[in-house]
């Protein structure tokens, strides 16, 4: 009884303000927020990923997220990406397109350009929701929409750090009928560090900023410590009140898997048992290619 409570009571404010999903291995699909990564890590690379969010409580937010990532020749890079957004009576699917072109800043920097273009598939069936009123309400109905958008994004890269800026959507989408439901531009700044303790563990910090119109800006601070490429353990703190750890292994730089843990620090959620589940794999085709060698091999 309480999780039919908690949701007709959130409900309305969720729809008023939908804003994307938090992914907690934000770091391993970069392409999701940031068309420019398209190709940059220099091998073909197909990511899965499941979030499973409050998972004590029924019709709880999923989402479900697939990226294509490939370097092409001329300094090109392509990617794809798929996401699935379950919650109560909402669905939400987008599909978007990344193209992406290189420019070599010196011989250990390079700045990468990205165009996002995609749209958006959005549905939510009123009609389920229960009434106490025997008369049918005519505006409790199953909705649909479409709503096409693009994405900008750019991307400077060396050895030792990264720094991200990017706008996937540029433009905001609306649906009024009998309430507000809005996709929201969102704003990204991202940036990350390599720091070599020794010729076995790397230490890597990394920071998100997003900001949402009409929403407080979110700050995400994480670090991650590497041991010879097969191994990492890390954690993460986000202002919204959570917590979380993360832990991810790889085989021999052809496949890759990740998991996340978060739970909120704010006692009166902690008490709810809102506890967050995600899960990656990540496989990568091609011989992987250095900072230096990428512009001679992509345009052979």
């Amino acid at each position: 009884m309480f999780h039919k409570i908690f949701f007709l009571t959130i409900f309305p404010f969720l729809l008023f303000a939908q804003q994307d999903s938090f992914f907690s291995l934000y770091r391993f699909n970069m392409n999701i927020i940031n068309p420019a990564f398209a190709g940059s890590e220099g091998q073909n690379i197909v990511s899965i990923n499941s979030r499973n969010q409050w998972v004590s409580i029924e019709n709880a937010p999923k989402n479900q997220l697939l990226i294509l990532s490939s370097p092409r020749k001329n300094n090109v890079g392509l990617g794809f990406s798929v996401i699935s957004s379950k919650f109560f009576i909402e669905q939400n699917t987008t599909t978007y397109i990344d193209f992406s072109y290189k420019l070599n800043v010196s011989d250990e920097t390079s700045l990468f350009l990205g165009l996002k273009g995609g749209a958006s598939f959005y549905k939510a069936d009123i009609s389920g929701l229960g009434s106490s009123n025997s008369v049918l309400d005519p505006a409790q109905k199953a909705i649909s929409s479409f709503n096409p958008n693009f994405g900008i994004g750019a991307l400077l890269k060396s050895a030792n750090y990264w720094i991200s800026l990017s706008i996937p959507r540029l433009f905001s989408s609306e649906n009024d009928l009998n309430f507000i439901s809005t996709d929201r531009v969102h704003s990204y700044l991202a940036a990350g560090f390599n720091i070599k303790l020794s010729n076995d563990f790397i230490l890597k910090p990394s920071f998100l900023s997003r900001k949402v119109k009409n929403l407080p800006i979110t700050h995400e601070l994480s670090t991650h410590l590497e041991f010879k490429k097969l191994f990492q353990v890390g954690s993460f703190y986000r202002t919204n009140k959570t917590l979380g750890a993360v832990i991810f292994t790889s085989y021999k730089n052809i496949i890759d898997i990740g998991y996340a843990y978060e739970l909120p620090t704010d006692n009166t959620l902690s008490n709810l048992s809102l506890k967050n589940h995600e899960i990656f794999l990540r496989f990568k085709f091609g011989e992987s290619i250095g900072e230096e060698e990428v512009s001679q091999e992509l345009s052979e």
